[in-house]
């Protein structure tokens, strides 16, 4: 299946609302814009649901009969397991008191590590998006608004009972976030290093370039903290 990065934003729209702003076949709200087997329509995919068509695990009538019903929009999808609010959502991060209000909690060396947004539609999910630092410490959008960018392997995505898990395939990069509730979110773990500077995050504390902090992070601002 073929990637389809140059959708205009309302073939994307048209595409999310007919896919219900998550995968097909899982409802995981992180996907990748592909090409439908043997069609020209677009549709929605997690990278590990695009992973198995890759592997001949999933047949092109399977991928088109998800396209048609996606599992979000069936009766028994458990819609509260997965991030899909009206709201932004609040954090459990850094040992702060619940974070609310707060878009852009962590800026480290001028790089928003992680945003989140209220979806543009009531029934989608919300929006995540995650910069984290390659092997040489530049910085790279492995997340943009719930759309997976890495198509060369150096990023794997995996969903974990309750957990997104984001790792890359070299280096320490690792962002883990649970999902607590539609509107909850808690930054389980997250270790990144850019252009030097490194950090490392869990519901609990901080670090930054190997100094601990707890509750640093402040609640109703566009950025929580900048270091």
């Amino acid at each position: 299946m073929l990637s389809l990065p140059d959708l205009t934003e309302q073939e994307r729209e048209e595409v999310r609302q007919a896919c219900g702003f998550a995968c097909v076949r899982c409802g995981v709200t992180i996907y990748r814009y592909l090409r439908l087997p043997d069609a020209a329509q677009a549709t929605l995919l997690c990278p590990t649901c695009h992973g198995l068509v890759e592997e001949g695990r999933l047949t092109a009538a399977q991928v088109h009969g998800f396209h048609t019903n996606p599992v979000v929009r069936q009766r028994h999808f458990a819609r509260d397991r997965l991030p899909f609010s009206p709201e932004l959502p609040m954090l459990i991060i850094g040992g702060t008191r619940l974070l609310r209000d707060t878009p852009i909690p962590l800026v480290l060396d001028g790089e928003p590590i992680m945003m989140f947004a209220p979806p543009r539609r009531s029934r989608g999910a919300t929006r995540i998006s995650l910069r984290m630092g390659a092997p040489d410490g530049s910085p790279v959008q492995v997340i943009n608004g719930n759309e997976w960018l890495p198509t060369d392997g150096s990023w794997h995505f995996l969903l974990r009972g309750d957990r997104y898990s984001i790792m890359a395939a070299r280096g320490e990069g690792l962002a883990v976030l649970r999902i607590v509730a539609r509107n909850r979110i808690a930054v389980e773990h997250l270790r990144t290093t850019i252009r030097g500077r490194r950090l490392e995050v869990t519901p609990d504390w901080l670090e930054i370039d190997g100094k601990r902090y707890v509750d640093r992070i402040g609640s109703g601002a566009l950025v929580g903290l900048e270091c």
